[in-house]
């Protein structure tokens, strides 16, 4: 099945503190030079005080709404992907919905979290959500703030990951016979997972585990950790045979592929991306150095780059590349 769904508009936001690599080896006591030797960034945003989750999502999804030329009350649903939510209750959708001003009675909306790769999720819900005539516009929306849970004194965590929300409004794709093979859709889409490398990435506190209730022995517990080289060792083995059997289900090769749009998730992966992966390297979108790993909100805020800066056009195959925590990997190809 290939739903017949359209990106009508883009949109993102960024956080108001720029953080260079050179002021984190200052606040820290790095070596000058070693935050970016160790993550490739050069700068990323980081949320203040006053911006949340949900407002991080309101502003996003509205630019999105403005380049559709709808508000909020064309919306059917809203799906906020994010790793740490911006309260357990109500949703971040329902925060985000309430500042958009929806009508009541008129959208739903929910959360969801599959790690990075939760935009990519949330974006095969709605086009089966849409493809089934159960909603007719869907806003996806990934909002997330890394910068509350790092480990300052782990320098690969510290100085790789930026926050900020990247959006896509998404709607039916009305075709006729005569131009079904170019109009947009989403033509495959896949998501597998690896349980095995689950303890790679992780955060083990504040869920129902380790709380102000029952709290951990290290507080350390409620910081992100991760092992690079284990998550690389895996991307590495599976990336190749995952990639195949989507392009397959897509029924396209690599080289038909016009744009790819991968999670940043790290200079190491990016490159093994360009070197392995595609025969055109120029066609993957790198903004790691200017933004970070933005967890979930990687993917759609690379969209919206490249459709701002006309590297993505109307007709165009993309391919959205996902890895996260679990292992798991999820892509997308899609007809803009």
């Amino acid at each position: 099945m290939q739903p017949p769904v359209r990106i009508l508009g883009t949109g993102s936001y960024a956080p108001s503190l720029i953080v260079t690599s050179a002021e984190l080896d200052e606040r820290f006591g790095r070596a000058p030079g070693e935050s970016f030797a160790r993550s490739g960034v050069s700068e990323r945003r980081w949320a203040g005080p006053e911006e949340t989750s949900s407002r991080m999502a309101t502003a996003a999804v509205r630019e999105a709404l403005d380049r559709a030329g709808l508000d909020a009350g064309d919306l059917d649903a809203l799906i906020v992907s994010a790793v740490a939510p911006e309260q357990p209750m109500p949703t971040t959708a329902v925060l985000a919905l309430a500042a958009l001003d929806a009508p009541g009675g008129r959208c739903e909306g929910f959360d969801l979290n599959a790690s990075c790769i939760g935009f990519v999720t949330g974006l095969r819900t709605a086009a089966a959500g849409i493809a089934t005539g159960q909603w007719s516009r869907v806003a996806v929306v990934a909002s997330e703030i890394a910068s509350k849970g790092l480990d300052h004194g782990c320098v690969e965590a510290s100085a790789l990951f930026g926050d900020g929300a990247g959006a896509v409004v998404l709607g039916r794709a009305e075709s006729s016979e005569h131009d079904a093979e170019t109009s947009p859709a989403l033509l495959a889409s896949r998501v597998s997972l690896w349980p095995e490398a689950a303890r790679a990435c992780r955060i083990d506190g504040g869920g129902t585990r380790y709380n102000v209730m029952t709290p951990p022995e290290d507080p350390r517990a409620y910081l992100f950790s991760m092992d690079g080289a284990i998550l690389l060792r895996h991307v590495a083995r599976h990336v190749p045979q995952f990639l195949d059997a989507l392009l397959d289900d897509a029924g396209v090769t690599l080289a038909d592929i016009d744009l790819v749009v991968p999670h940043q998730a790290s200079g190491v992966g990016l490159r093994y991306l360009r070197e392995r992966v595609t025969p055109h390297p120029e066609r993957v979108v790198d903004i790691l150095a200017e933004h970070g790993n933005q967890i979930s909100a990687s993917i759609p805020v690379a969209l919206h780059h490249a459709v701002t800066t006309n590297r993505l056009h109307r007709g165009n195959l993309v391919l959205l590349l996902g890895t996260g925590a679990g292992l798991s990997l999820a892509a997308a190809v899609l007809r803009y």
